[in-house]
């Protein structure tokens, strides 16, 4: 019976760990660089927040109250666009009410993750996943963030003739 309880617990165990989100981190910020580009290049803005309300599944994102712009535009309070099913098993970033926090916006349609556009209601935005929320949650890595935010601003566009 102890061997049938023990097998079944493992099963829950690997099953569990299947489904959990997985992220690798670079060492040092300056190490982060690449990743910092690859997530600012569809951005809109980079801003410190408010969690005014959490998100519940099937309903709307939380809402957000805008209290600096780091880099970019932004309104002064927003939802984030979430899809179906968000979860920190699929790496979504979740959030509580209260919590302040540093968030890459990105428009719905342009997040660097899957997410559902058609479910997002105007005027609501994406933001990072749980996998780059380093990218802003230290101030040396956030630095470098906005540095490769800026620089993103100063490129001309490709394709652009003048």
């Amino acid at each position: 019976m102890r061997k049938a309880i023990a097998g079944l617990l493992l099963i829950l165990a690997a099953e569990g760990t299947a489904l959990a989100c997985s992220c690798l981190r670079p060492g040092t910020p300056e190490q982060s660089r690449s990743h910092a580009r690859e997530a600012v290049k569809r951005a809109v803005a980079i801003v410190q927040a408010e969690v005014l309300s959490e998100y519940r599944p099937g309903g709307p994102g939380e809402r957000v109250r805008v209290d600096k712009v780091l880099w970019g535009e932004s309104p002064a309070e927003l939802r984030i666009a979430r899809g179906e099913f968000a979860s920190g098993a699929s790496c979504d970033l979740l959030l509580g009410a209260g919590q302040r926090k540093v968030l890459i916006l990105y428009d719905p349609g342009d997040a660097p993750h899957r997410l559902d556009d058609r479910r997002a209601p105007a005027g609501s935005y994406a933001i990072q996943s749980s996998c780059s929320d380093y990218l802003v949650s230290e101030d040396e890595f956030l630095a470098v963030t906005l540095d490769e935010a800026r620089r993103r601003e100063a490129l001309p566009v490709t394709g652009e003739r003048g």
